[in-house]
């Protein structure tokens, strides 16, 4: 049986490219015939992996939520024992004129004509992160299809409440930021210049707070060009930076040093780790190509970098735990529970579990974090106002001395 790459058009008229085994071309055709796919052209290939480069991507986004409906409702179509491609096809038809629609057609299509779902959902990068690809190759792989998209569905529906309660903690001290920021450029930039006309007038001696202040609502007001281009460039070339692998391991690791947001910076990346590595253990995928996707899942680059160097000791033979407790960026209870999970034989029990800590710490955490920066913010708030108010009081007391 011989690999396929070809190009074809469905019954919308749309090109569809893609590679599948076949005997033959009429064998290839018929089989594409009866997906409702029609040959335009094929060549033979050597394997499916061997041409990555031949499968269209699509630049194809769905929202967050849809993608939850659609792992819970296959996990649910999938349990009750309809078929694959019968579940994305009723799911197509559920959400058509949709984007998910379009996207559950065309891995419907492929999957007719014999494509893996982990290979079509290829073609939605956008949409299927990598995370997503192996853990549909590990369940089609043992035949855990369901239990996959019930993790799936699990591990995103925890992602999507956390990211919603982190955005109502942001909306209190977000409209105060922005509301002291205007305070803070009408005072610099109205206020104390006029101040500043009337102690050259009246040529009283400045004390140095109303200079430093008088210097900086100067700066404000002649040197906004630089200010502009610093707050233009400043972010480019931190981009730019952060491509250079070694400061990227390195801000990453300053990041989780930070006082009070430091330690909520390394739960999320622990979080990721546990609970991915977990989830592909889980599904069949071998511990050291679970290490390899769980490195670009973290979202840490010093974790990343860890994850990648345990994984060469797990090569090597050593176990898990005794590679990651190596770096001082995993905490003693995890190596613990990794330890205890392969001494039992079950790793991804205690991976889990581990995942099930970390998910639970995080929201507490970000409560105290912002039960610390609220009061943090004002306090902020009533110096910087304080500092200017007083830098207009002094003055006005030598005058009132000098009467």
């Amino acid at each position: 049986m011989s690999v396929f790459h070809y190009k074809a058009y469905n019954a919308a008229g749309k090109s569809v490219t893609g590679a599948i085994e076949a005997d033959n071309l009429t064998t290839l055709e018929n089989r594409l015939r009866l997906a409702g796919v029609w040959l335009l052209e094929a060549r033979e290939g050597a394997a499916l992996a061997a041409h990555p480069t031949d499968t269209e991507t699509s630049p194809l986004k769905v929202k967050r939520d849809e993608l939850i409906s659609f792992f819970v409702q296959m996990a649910l179509l999938l349990k009750a024992g309809v078929s694959l491609a019968a579940s994305l096809q009723r799911l197509a038809e559920d959400n058509a004129d949709t984007r998910l629609g379009t996207v559950l057609s065309g891995l419907r299509e492929q999957v007719a004509i014999g494509t893996p779902l982990n290979q079509a959902m290829a073609r939605y990068p956008k949409i299927f992160s990598r995370q997503i690809i192996a853990m549909i190759d590990a369940g089609e792989a043992s035949g855990r299809m369901p239990e996959v998209f019930e993790s799936l569905a699990t591990y995103y529906e925890w992602l999507d409440r956390l990211t919603g309660d982190i955005r109502q903690a942001l909306i209190y001290p977000v409209m105060v930021i922005s509301a002291s920021t205007l305070l803070v450029l009408m005072l610099f930039t109205f206020v104390v210049p006029r101040f500043v006309s009337l102690l050259t007038d009246l040529h009283l001696k400045v004390p140095l707070l109303t200079q430093i202040v008088m210097a900086i609502s100067n700066f404000l007001l002649h040197g906004w060009p630089l200010l502009l281009t610093a707050a233009v460039g400043l972010p480019v070339a931190f981009m730019l930076a952060m491509r250079v692998p070694a400061f990227a391991h390195g801000f990453d690791r300053s990041l989780m040093r930070l006082p009070v947001f430091g330690e909520l910076i390394a739960m999320f990346g622990l979080s990721r780790f546990s609970h991915n590595l977990a989830m592909l253990y889980r599904s069949g995928i071998p511990l050291v190509r679970g290490l390899e996707i769980c490195a670009t899942l973290v979202g840490n680059r010093a974790i990343e970098r860890a994850v990648i160097e345990a994984r060469l000791g797990v090569l090597e033979g050593a176990p898990l735990n005794r590679c990651l407790a190596n770096h001082d960026l995993f905490p003693r209870t995890l190596i613990t529970m990794i330890a205890t999970g392969e001494t039992s034989g079950r790793l991804d029990f205690a991976l889990e579990s581990a995942s099930d800590y970390f998910n639970k710490i995080i929201p507490r955490r970000i409560k105290i974090v912002f039960a610390v920066f609220d009061p943090v913010m004002m306090i902020t708030l009533i110096s910087v106002v304080g500092i200017v108010a007083l830098s207009v009081i002094l003055p006005i007391l030598q005058l009132w001395d000098a009467k």
